[in-house]
């Protein structure tokens, strides 16, 4: 019976050590205290008592007994039978007890104690880094939304004990977690927590607690009852947190407020005064590492975990009665910003990187945070991201630089515009309104540009032309026309532009010439002066070096700008073939043949050519006829010759008898000749 009962009471031990576990919300209907009771010993529950009144001779039945603000009732029980306290009714029954089992041997019974779980808290809508406290008359349990999906939220929960508990629950479902009362009993199920809706920045919830709520549980032994006192009230921590310097913080307990303020804070010790309604009990000096210490006149004990000088603030614990309500101090976040941009002068296409930096410099926190960077027109987004979210900015800390990157699409002088952050604190979760701050507005971004260049050249030596001719020893005008491209001349320029010439060998005269600055749609000509000295074909050409408006230097080599030929002249004689018209060939090929000593073979060649282009059918007598009218023309020609020729002689002879008057007889010879 000893191993069984030994059993049995592990198995409920193992039970309450489980704190966290997951239900559904059907099946979640009771928070309950496993507890042993000897004969005549109390369960004290709030203000309920739960007593084992008796037993049966044969300890198959016990009576309970219990006293609440209801009356007293008192039931026999068997193993399994359950008490309902005031009414078995679901809408009025506040308590109730089971009996789960009765050891004869050592006269005790186990009960399970249980109060109806009921809604504290439905539809409430938590935003992520917010924070949630049960209301008046509930333990202070924090409630904090940790992350939140369209799927699943995280909550940690935080008891005035500071054990915490993180607790991922899927849309739609339920997790619980159980109270430590003591050492030995936990109130199990008491916290349950409902996920009705979730998406990725807020939560929609429903709280649930026992209707009997109290966590002020004690047993009360008859036998040790009889020799001691009853005890004095209990004690836990019931608040844990920052208060700044001249913050008063509320506790109620037995309808009275009491006020705890920080007055002072040095590194390790501060000063509070306590005060009851609006009379000061004491002021207390505390130090870090010492032990509690009791507000005089006051259920409380205080001391300090933690100092901060440097924000006049401190971690203060505050010991008290269970039932204590502590109000929380509503502190509001002051969130600043800033944008800055490098470089604030570029060049067209150039990129520029802000930095936005956000600071909350307020007492509160900040959630759920939302910075917007400002993108003006003429500008494009190039890094990834325009805005950012941040669930929790706490008290007095930055964020690290928010950086992105715009580059320029058009030329002139900028206002990027304001960063717009948006966000919540202590005191909007009560209103419900969002709070927006803006930075101080970036402006003076200068974008500049570079018009294109370009250089052309002509040479003066009796015309202008980008070729000429010149002789040694002779000068030269150049003529050089640099141009900017058409744009805005306030934005888009050039400085210190200089002319390079490259002149070659055989020309002499200035290489540097100076054009100065010039802006978008200006055109400037320089002329200088250039001597030949030798023969050749001289090709001028030219460097531009400009600086852009950022002062960064640029060149544009222009290729042959000019060229001179100082090369004299030189005539080259050149048969060159010509071959006659075909309207002319008749013409020709008469004078050809008449010319000719023998034309006959030539003359039948022709026939033969030409007979290949004449129609098969015609004329019998048209070859003969070609063959006569070629004949003619030959003898024709043959006789025209000989006349020419004759004519000729006869010219001569009459020139010499004119050169000779008178004088001697002519020698046979000479007339031989003739």
């Amino acid at each position: 019976m000893k191993k069984q009962t030994a059993l049995i009471l592990m198995a409920f031990l193992v039970l309450q050590s489980v704190a966290i576990r997951d239900a559904s919300a059907t099946t979640i209907e009771y928070a309950s205290i496993s507890v042993t009771l000897g004969l005549k010993d109390s369960a004290i529950l709030g203000p309920y008592n739960i007593t084992f009144t008796d037993a049966s001779i044969q300890w198959d039945s016990v009576v309970i007994t219990i006293k609440g603000p209801s009356g007293s009732y008192s039931n026999p029980l068997k193993v399994g039978d359950t008490m309902y306290y005031p009414s078995s009714s679901p809408e009025k029954m506040m308590i109730a007890v089971k009996v789960l089992w009765i050891y004869k041997d050592t006269q005790s019974v186990l009960l399970s104690i249980q109060s109806p779980l009921a809604p504290v808290y439905s539809n409430k809508t938590m935003l992520v880094g917010s924070q949630l406290q049960l209301p008046a008359g509930f333990p202070p349990i924090l409630i904090e939304l940790e992350a939140s999906s369209s799927s699943q939220a995280v909550f940690k929960v935080t008891t005035p004990y500071q054990e915490q508990y993180t607790l991922s629950i899927n849309k739609g479902a339920t997790r619980v977690i159980s109270y430590r009362l003591d050492s030995k009993h936990v109130y199990s199920n008491y916290l349950a927590i409902e996920v009705v809706n979730c998406t990725s920045n807020s939560a929609k919830v429903n709280i649930y607690l026992p209707r009997v709520a109290s966590v002020n549980f004690r047993v009360v032994r008859w036998k040790e009852a009889q020799k001691t006192p009853a005890p004095a009230v209990s004690t836990t921590l019931i608040y844990n947190d920052i208060l700044y310097t001249g913050e008063k913080l509320p506790v109620t307990y037995n309808k009275t407020t009491y006020y705890f303020e920080l007055l002072s804070v040095i590194p390790d010790v501060v000063k509070v005064e306590v005060y009851k309604g609006n009379e000061s009990v004491g002021t207390y000096t505390l130090s870090v590492g010492d032990i509690p210490k009791t507000a005089d006149g006051t259920p409380f004990m205080l001391a300090v975990q933690k100092t901060d000088p440097n924000y006049k603030r401190a971690i203060i614990r505050i010991y008290g009665p269970i039932e204590s309500e502590v109000t929380p101090i509503l502190r509001p976040a002051k969130v600043v910003a800033n944008i800055t941009a490098v470089p604030k002068q570029v060049l067209l296409g150039q990129d520029i990187v802000l930095s936005i930096g956000v600071e909350n410099i307020g007492r509160g926190n900040a959630y759920q945070l939302n910075v917007a960077a400002p993108i003006p027109s003429g500008f494009e987004l190039i890094s990834m991201t325009k805005s950012w979210q941040i669930n929790n900015l706490p008290a007095f800390t930055k964020l690290p630089v928010l950086v992105y990157v715009l580059r320029p699409t058009k030329v002139g002088r900028f206002n990027v515009g304001k960063v717009i952050v948006t966000y919540y604190d202590d005191q909007s979760l009560e209103t419900g309104k969002m709070k927006t701050v803006y930075s101080a507005p970036l402006g003076a971004i200068v974008v500049y540009s570079t018009p294109e260049m370009s250089v052309s050249g002509s040479a003066y030596n009796g015309t202008w032309s980008d070729y000429v001719n010149a002789e040694v020893n002779s000068t030269v005008k150049l003529k050089l026309t640099v141009t900017a491209s058409k744009g805005d001349p306030n934005y888009e320029f050039v400085k210190n532009a200089t002319l390079y010439l490259e002149l070659p060998k055989g020309l002499t005269g200035p290489s540097l010439l100076k054009v100065g600055d010039m802006k978008a749609g200006e055109s400037k000509s320089i002329t200088v002066e250039l001597k030949v000295t030798k023969e050749a074909l001289l090709n001028v050409k030219a460097t531009l070096i400009y600086q852009d408006p950022l002062g960064n230097e640029h060149r544009l080599s222009t290729g042959n700008l000019v060229s001179i030929n100082s090369i004299p002249p030189e005539v080259v004689m050149k048969d060159v073939k010509v071959w006659p018209k075909p309207s002319e060939l008749p013409a020709y090929l008469n004078k050809t043949l008449s010319g000719m000593n023998n034309p006959a073979p030539l003359a039948q060649e022709v026939e033969e050519i030409a007979s290949r282009y004449l129609p098969p059918k015609g004329n019998p007598w048209k070859p003969t006829a070609v063959v006569f009218i070629l004949a003619t023309i030959v003898l024709g020609g043959l006789t025209y010759n000989y006349y020419s020729q004759l004519e000729r002689l006869r010219e001569k002879v009459l020139r010499k008898k004119q050169r000779r008057p008178g004088g001697l007889p002519k020698k046979e010879e000479e007339e031989t000749e003739l």
